[in-house]
C-alpha cells in the first residue's frame, strides 16, 4: 500500500485521489487528513484502483505505522484511533513494527447456496467446494462471500471468472470474494487464503486486513480447524499465488460464547519513501 499522510482537507479532489491510486496501482492507497472526530488521531480515506471504500485492514494497518513513522503518533503512544469510513478504528502497537487493529463481532448474512454457479467461478469441479462450513456472506465492517475448500492443491488450481463474479454477486451485498482451506503451505499456518475482489480493480489481493476479521468469525462459528482452543490466535497465510507472500493474525474475543470483538494484526514494513508530484 502506498499513504498520503501531509495533506488538508482539500488539498486534493476525489478525482484526483483515484487517479494517484491508479497509478500507484497498489491494492489501496490512503490519504490522511485532519480529523473531525475528537479522539481519532487522523481521518483515513481508502481507495482501491477501482473506488473509495470505507473499510480495510491491511492499509489502516500500514497507515498507523506511517503515522508513528512520521512522528504525528508519539513514539512511546501504544494505541490511537483512525477516523474511517465506518467510523473510529483503533489501533494498537504491539512494537513499533507489529501492530493490531479492533473489528466489531462478525455479523453472519445470508448463505451462497449454488454450488454449481461458484464452481463455475472458481473454473473448478463442484467438489473442490467443501461441506464444513456455508458460502455465506460475513462482515466486520465490509461484507465477504467466504467459501471454504477441500484442500490445497484445490485452492491453487482456482482460475478465476471475474465476469461472472460480479454478475453472479451483483444483487448481493458483496462481489469480493475468499476461498480458503485448511490445508497450508507452512506449518505455523491455521488456513490458506486467497481473496479476490476485480469489481474494486484488485483482481487478487496479496493481504486482506478487513477479511481476516470474517475469516476468524468463519472459522470459530464452524469449528473447521483440528486442536484448536476457541478464542486462541489463527494465522492465516495468502499471497503465495500472485508470489506476493503475506501472513495476518487473528483472534476472536468472547463473552459467555457470543462473539464481541475480533483482533487482526500484522507486521509493518517501510519499503520506500518520495514525493508525488502532480
Amino acid at each position: 500500500m502506498a499513504t498520503f499522510w501531509n495533506l488538508k482537507e482539500n488539498d486534493l479532489t476525489q478525482e484526483e485521489m483515484q487517479g494517484i491510486t491508479r497509478e500507484m496501482n497498489f491494492s489501496e492507497t490512503t490519504f490522511v487528513f485532519p480529523s473531525t472526530i475528537k479522539k481519532c488521531i487522523r481521518k483515513v480515506r481508502i481507495f482501491t484502483p477501482g473506488l473509495e471504500i470505507p473499510f480495510a485492514g491491511h492499509p489502516t494497518l500500514g497507515t498507523a505505522f506511517v503515522l508513528k513513522h512520521q512522528d504525528i503518533l508519539s513514539h512511546d503512544q501504544m494505541t490511537a484511533f483512525l477516523e474511517l469510513g465506518i467510523g473510529p478504528i483503533e489501533v494498537k502497537f504491539k512494537t513499533n513494527h507489529h501492530i493490531q487493529m479492533y473489528q466489531s463481532k462478525p455479523e453472519f448474512q445470508e448463505v451462497f447456496e449454488d454450488k454449481e454457479v461458484m464452481a463455475q467461478i472458481l473454473g473448478v469441479s463442484p467438489g473442490v467446494i467443501a461441506d464444513y462450513g456455508p458460502m455465506q456472506f460475513i462482515s466486520t465492517g465490509f461484507p465477504f462471500l467466504i467459501v471454504p475448500i477441500t484442500t490445497l492443491k484445490a485452492i491453487q488450481a482456482i482460475k478465476l471468472n471475474s465476469t461472472l463474479l460480479m454478475d453472479t454477486l451483483s444483487n448481493y451485498p458483496s462481489q469480493d470474494l475468499v476461498v480458503l482451506t485448511p490445508e497450508t503451505i507452512h506449518p505455523d499456518s491455521q488456513a490458506h487464503v486467497r481473496m479476490f475482489a476485480p469489481s474494486a480493480g484488485v483482481f487478487e489481493d496479496p493481504a486482506t486486513g478487513s477479511a481476516a476479521g470474517p475469516i476468524g468469525g468463519y472459522i470459530e462459528a464452524h469449528r473447521i480447524l483440528k486442536n484448536h482452543v476457541k478464542g486462541s490466535k489463527i494465522s492465516l497465510e495468502q499471497g503465495h499465488e500472485i508470489n506476493r507472500p503475506s501472513k495476518l493474525i487473528v483472534e476472536c474475543l468472547f463473552e459467555k460464547e457470543e462473539f464481541q470483538q475480533i483482533i487482526v494484526g500484522g507486521t509493518v514494513k517501510l519499503t520506500a519513501e518520495g514525493r508525488f508530484v502532480l
